[in-house]
């Protein structure tokens, strides 16, 4: 996977292995050991990838208790953003809240494939409330090049329109469906919203997170086609697995 990702053009992984979500017991010193044993092996076989810790958080009733004990780990484990993701059909009842206090403690929460939720395919504009409210959202690499279906793919390019998709991440989990790959992808994006926009959504803003910084997004639009344009830009990607 490793390999992948570095003949894709990425340099930089932030490894996200599931949290809270009840599947997986992981917990943070698995998730340091595990980057410290694959960053030793990468400079072993001289392989120019970077891996940098990180978690995606399932949204749990125990999941600011677990943040005030420092048991979750935040995006390069810098304390500044949280990937967190929401169960696969539904907005849970409360969720603008716990949003709310992840930021009163000076993180920022950052919606994981909110286009692979049922309710948000439904309707979109759910997510303008949090995105208005602080919360950044990041979209799959897969399902913009529809890799997860059509109704996935549709709801991807409508919140790239509708600027409420502020990252594109691989959420990679193995060598084939789900590799680590973001170059189709870029393509995609530059289609729909541009070029510069593009590069805002694979470096620009990448690179603020993983320095610990404030990330500046748009208010969210209604959602307009916009003329597509075809340009190269990048020369090392970004990329949340």
């Amino acid at each position: 996977m490793c390999r992948i990702a570095v003949e894709d053009g990425i340099r930089i992984v932030v490894a996200t292995p599931h949290m809270l979500n009840g599947m997986f017991s992981v917990e943070r010193e698995d998730v340091l050991g595990g980057v410290q044993r694959i960053s030793s092996a990468l400079g072993e076989a001289s392989v120019p990838l970077e891996i940098l810790p990180g978690a995606d958080v399932h949204l749990d009733r125990s999941l600011l208790g677990r943040l005030d004990r420092g048991d979750l780990v935040t995006v390069a484990d810098l304390g500044r953003h949280l990937l967190l993701e929401f169960p696969q059909d539904i907005v849970p009842e409360g969720a603008r809240e716990v949003l709310f206090q992840v930021q009163l403690k000076g993180i920022t929460p950052i919606i994981t494939h909110p286009e692979r939720n049922i309710a948000i395919q439904q309707s979109p504009a759910i997510l303008d409330d949090l995105v208005s409210a602080g919360s950044l959202t990041q979209i799959t690499a897969g399902s913009v090049t529809g890799v997860f279906g059509t109704r996935v793919r549709d709801c991807s390019l409508r919140l790239l329109r509708s600027r409420t998709a502020h990252l594109v991440s691989t959420d990679a989990h193995n060598t084939g469906r789900r590799a680590p790959r973001l170059s189709d992808a870029v393509r995609v994006v530059q289609e729909e919203v541009g070029s510069e926009e593009a590069e805002r959504i694979f470096l620009q803003r990448p690179a603020r997170i993983l320095e610990g910084a404030h990330v500046e997004v748009p208010e969210p639009v209604a959602d307009q086609p916009l003329k597509k344009k075809r340009r190269g830009f990048w020369k090392k990607l970004f990329s949340y697995s």
